[in-house]
């Protein structure tokens, strides 16, 4: 991985502020965070299994016909057909509710916020979901 490419630091340092947001209540932000913090860590892990990154892209490597180079909402469905490892599977399973972020969406940001989907606390759970799946893809030494 490339050293300014940091998808594990980034999914962890996205979760954390998105929950200091929740906590002050700024719930349409807070999602946003969410979403932006699974989608670093499905990346991490992604790499973690070979694939590049692109640090003067700050991303990984389009590897088509894949399209694991783009966000959440849409990358929920593309990490279904990683190519490689059995143990990838293991994984993915510790992530049930990644479909939740099937309504996330970064043009959110530019919304009014009352039309922005009440999501959030599903984006929070499915993100909670990658972090754990990290901290076990640590402990079995698949990601570093």
């Amino acid at each position: 991985m490339e050293k300014n490419v940091d998808f594990q630091g980034a999914s962890s340092r996205h979760f954390r502020d998105a929950e200091l947001l929740m906590g002050n209540k700024r719930i349409s932000n807070a999602g946003h965070l969410f979403g932006f913090a699974a989608e670093c860590g499905i990346k991490a892990l992604l790499v973690a299994y070979g694939l590049e990154t692109d640090s003067s892209a700050g991303d990984i490597m389009e590897k088509r016909p894949y399209r694991y180079k783009t966000h959440v909402n849409t990358l929920i469905n593309n990490v279904q057909t990683f190519p490689g490892s059995r143990q990838y599977s293991k994984y993915l399973g510790m992530m049930p509710n990644l479909k939740a972020f099937s309504d996330w969406n970064t043009g959110h940001r530019y919304w009014n916020e009352s039309a922005i989907p009440l999501s959030c606390s599903g984006w929070r759970d499915a993100a909670k979901e990658v972090l754990q799946m990290l901290d076990q893809a640590k402990l079995d030494g698949v990601i570093k």
